[in-house]
Order: C-alpha cells, then structure tokens, then sequence
C-alpha cells in the first residue's frame, strides 16, 4: 500500500510540474517597458524602449507647488505623462517606476 502511495504522489508531482511556472515566455513578449526615475529637485529620466530623455520640469513648463514634496509630485507628473501614452505602472518604489504596454 506504501509503495502504491509513493507511485501516485510521485507522478501527481511530476505531472503537476509543467503546470506550475513563473510565467511564460510568451506572455512578457507581449510587453514592453520603461522607467521614470526621480533624480533630483526637477529632473526626471524616462528610460523608454530605444530611447532615454531627461528633463527638467521647469523647462517644460511644469511647477512644483509649494507645499507638495517634490519627489512625489514629480513622479505622479511622470507617470500621468506616460499613462497618457498608454503606458501601465506595474511597480515602484521611492525614486522609480516601472511601466508596461502591450506591444
């Protein structure tokens, strides 16, 4: 019976591992991604698929308001410019965040 056991937990095991991946390489072909980084009291880098700007807010015209924290006003500024252009944050932290599109 122990040995039946074995047999049966061993091949559900081995069935169950192709079922089971961190994600399929076909899936992350459908996207591509970018990164808006903070870097500084106006400037922030888009680094885009092909392509890396930096720019300084100020020169675009764009105004911190007074009372608001720089570093986060810049990066919501950043990222509703690249939601604009159909890009979706997927992740961030304090100075970055990452976007994906479908290709």
């Amino acid at each position: 019976m122990k040995k039946y056991l074995w047999i049966v937990l061993g091949a559900a095991l081995v069935g169950g591992i192709p079922l089971v991946t961190a994600q399929s390489k076909s899936d992350s072909a459908k996207y591509e991604y970018a990164v808006v980084k903070w870097d500084g009291p106006d400037r922030l880098f888009y680094n885009l698929p092909g392509k890396f700007e930096m720019v300084h807010l100020k020169q675009v015209g764009a105004k911190v308001p007074g009372e608001a924290q720089e570093e986060e006003w810049c990066l919501a500024y950043g990222a509703n410019k690249m939601a604009a252009e159909g890009w979706e944050a997927v992740n961030l932290d304090s100075r970055r965040i990452l976007f994906r599109r479908a290709r």
